[in-house]
């Protein structure tokens, strides 16, 4: 018989209009202002429309262009082939440990697998970032950030943009050049979030020699991207694109929260 056509989910067509005919276009005047705020802070941005609002909210104060991610592109597949590749500066030769960490990636989704549909993507812009910056290079755990940004922008130099921009912040640059200053302040600010909200778990793990940082760098340094499942880690990334880096400790002692009574029969046991 004749099938009628799916007719989309009311709501989740409200919020999607919402987002793209009157936040999106409009974002100088009304991104930032408290109505949208206080949506984006109880509801999160909606799936459908993050490819739009991450690249406004993470903005491009580096200036990336699409010609520059060109200019990358071509250097990266110099780089890639046997002969003819020249000196490597910095850490710019990080970039040929991309193809190993693309399968790892989310490996079971599959994804960025040799044959995966986002796999070519993802290699171009970690590799792109990875002479954009030799200074930082590839980093282990980069490619958690860089998948949930391809998964969510319309093509790989938004992508590009989206991760070079938010790497560029003191929160994230301080992780991925060992600066052991702004590391430690921001495992004491941690310490700090987690003993007031959390006295006995923040005992417990204190007498068990448990350092923040044996577990919280790699929570902070993928902005959960790696630790939580997609669509939960993309919510993250909405809290933490509104209320910014106050976001990831509070997020952290979260998850402890949730965690606590397991570490807590484990000690028992």
């Amino acid at each position: 018989g004749n099938r009628r056509p799916l007719s989309p989910d009311p709501a989740l067509w409200s919020c999607f209009s919402f987002w793209m005919q009157q936040v999106a276009p409009n974002w100088e005047v009304v991104g930032r202002s408290r109505k949208v705020e206080a949506l984006w802070k109880a509801q999160g941005v909606c799936p459908l429309a993050r490819g739009a609002v991450w690249p406004l909210a993470i903005g491009n104060p580096l200036h990336l262009n699409r010609e520059l991610f060109q200019i990358l592109g071509k250097r990266a597949r110099l780089a890639r082939a046997p002969l003819g590749q020249g000196p490597a500066f910095g850490r710019e030769g990080t970039a040929r440990l991309v193809q190993t960490d693309l399968e790892r990636t989310w490996a079971h989704l599959g994804l960025f697998h040799a044959d995966g549909p986002y796999a070519e993507q993802l290699q171009d812009v970690l590799e792109a970032y990875c002479f954009f910056r030799p200074d930082v290079g590839y980093v282990q755990g980069m490619s958690f950030q860089a998948a949930l940004l391809v998964l969510h922008c319309q093509d790989a130099f938004t992508a590009f943009t989206c991760l070079a921009n938010l790497l560029s912040r003191p929160f994230f640059l301080s992780f991925y050049r060992d600066k052991t200053g702004p590391l430690q302040l921001r495992m004491q600010i941690y310490e700090r979030v987690l003993a007031h909200n959390l006295p006995e778990l923040h005992k417990l793990l204190r007498q068990l020699d448990v350092a923040a940082g044996m577990y919280v760098t790699l929570w902070f340094v993928t902005l959960f991207a790696k630790q939580l499942p997609v669509p939960l880690a993309a919510r993250v990334w909405d809290q933490y694109l509104v209320d910014g880096e106050a976001f990831m400790y509070r997020a952290a002692v979260g998850i402890m929260a949730v965690l606590a009574p397991s570490l807590k029969e484990m000690d028992g046991d």
